[in-house]
């Protein structure tokens, strides 16, 4: 942690160490309060989900441990309206980069038949790698009702066949490119 960086966000310099300590006590003191604590969760509501600090191997371990402490769990459970617009926000581009490892544009995909294997692999791949739900996954991809998504996640993780192989190996290489934080 640099102090100085800190400190200056203050408006203190690096060696005023008596006013940074009152400015924490006063926060200490805010944060007793009952109108404290509301607006400091206010304050960071939108920061709480999707950061981290650190280097790669810090982003591998900590996506390895939320994928291990969100198994088993349903991801529509997961809410708030500022994650809600963030996870689709991520999503959205998300799927713009699989279109193009898929060589396909936004009308090409409409195009497609309700569950043609690109629609297939790409429902799997957006649920293996974000947090969106079922039927926006489906609205999106526009595999009509929500359950045909859930259809597509069992087909992948059965006997895919090499049509879907093939499509799957197309988007691996997006996989080592993003970190998904429940």
């Amino acid at each position: 942690m640099h102090r100085q960086r800190v400190k200056g966000s203050l408006g203190l310099a690096e060696k005023e160490t008596k006013d940074y300590e009152a400015y924490i006590e006063a926060r200490v003191l805010e944060l007793g309060t009952k109108a404290g604590r509301k607006e400091l969760e206010q304050q960071w509501k939108v920061l709480r989900r999707g950061w981290y600090v650190g280097g790669e191997s810090f982003a591998e371990r900590l996506k390895e441990g939320l994928q291990n402490a969100a198994q088993g769990r349903q991801r529509e459970s997961h809410s708030g309206p500022a994650k809600l617009a963030h996870d689709q926000t991520a999503a959205e581009r998300d799927l713009q980069r699989a279109l193009q490892a898929l060589k396909m544009d936004k009308e090409s995909l409409e195009a497609l038949p309700k569950a043609s294997p690109e629609k297939v692999v790409l429902a799997w791949w957006l649920r293996e790698n974000t947090t969106v739900t079922l039927r926006w996954v489906s609205a999106r991809l526009g595999m009509g009702h929500y359950t045909r998504v859930t259809q597509a996640i069992s087909r992948m993780s059965r006997r895919p066949g090499r049509k879907l192989e093939k499509l799957k190996r197309q988007l691996a290489p997006l996989e080592t490119n993003q970190l998904r934080l429940l």
